[in-house]
């Protein structure tokens, strides 16, 4: 399994935890999207393919959490686009 797939799969389990701990699980398992990636424009490539596919699910993609984990990832492709 890719590291792209492996973090859908993740995100889509945590789209039906009903737990506080939601944000802080999103944000660990892209962290570790990000850390199987060297190069920061590779980062942002997996990073756009999971932000794609989540915005095309049907079950998350408008909700709330799809909406958070969308703005989590543009923010992270953000951060690695801005010059050092």
């Amino acid at each position: 399994m890719t590291p792209v797939s492996r973090c859908l799969h993740t995100v889509d389990h945590l789209s039906a935890v009903p737990d506080s701990t939601v944000a802080d699980r999103v944000d660990a398992v892209l962290d570790e999207l990000e850390r199987a990636y060297r190069k920061p424009s590779e980062r942002i490539v997996a990073l756009e393919a999971v932000l794609q596919e989540v915005s095309r699910n049907r079950r998350t993609g408008g909700t709330p959490f799809g909406r958070f984990v969308c703005r989590s990832v543009e923010r992270r492709q953000e951060r690695l686009a801005r010059p050092a």
